[in-house]
């Protein structure tokens, strides 16, 4: 098993306000994001939001492949 880390980053208008960036983060936090960071640029008209999301990678088992594999040579697919 191991961990990777997929980062993306999104650029809000701050006269939008703050209803628009809590909805839009509140959205990708279901989907598994995790706000990370956020900066003020161009003069403060904007809020760029780094957010990160962890996936677990499961390494395949050699054990249990052969055995799937011996498992369906010995059925007839019923």
């Amino acid at each position: 098993m191991s961990r990777v880390y997929e980062h993306k980053y999104m650029v809000f208008n701050i006269e939008e306000g703050p209803k628009a960036i809590t909805e839009s983060l509140n959205t990708y936090g279901q989907e598994g994001w995790a706000l990370t960071n956020m900066v003020i640029i161009n003069d403060g008209a904007n809020v760029v939001a780094w957010l990160v999301k962890e996936t677990t990678i499961e390494a395949p088992d050699p054990k249990k492949s052969k055995d799937n594999k011996t498992m369906a040579l010995w059925t007839d697919g019923e």
